[in-house]
């Protein structure tokens, strides 16, 4: 799969789709691949799967520490499979199962939001 920073001078925002999310072109066509954002030491802090253009496939923040921030996977503009969110130490807060068809089926919240 292609990763492509989102500075690269080839990769267009090609607008909104009909769900709301957002489309890339990679140099003139539909992207498919990973649009990476990094901080400034170079370190990943987030990454987007597209397919032809449209989000599709993982999608991933992180915290300056490297730790993962949030994580989910998208289909469609929906969300399916997981969403978890963790605070930077690397404790679950929230964690939150979806069908194939993006709707919820369990979820967990940490309600101490303990850290």
């Amino acid at each position: 799969m292609i990763r492509v920073n989102e500075n690269d001078p080839d990769l267009e925002y090609a607008g909104i789709d009909a769900g709301g999310g957002n489309m890339y072109n990679y140099k003139g066509e539909p992207f498919t691949g990973a649009i990476v954002d990094l901080y400034p030491n170079g370190d990943l802090r987030g990454l987007a799967e597209f397919r032809n253009g449209y989000t599709d496939g993982m999608q991933a923040d992180y915290y300056a520490n490297g730790q993962v921030k949030e994580q989910y996977y998208t289909k469609y503009n929906r969300m399916y499979d997981s969403y978890k969110f963790w605070a930077e130490s690397g404790k679950l807060l929230i964690h939150v199962e979806h069908d194939k068809n993006g709707e919820v089926i369990s979820r967990f919240i940490d309600k101490e939001k303990s850290i």
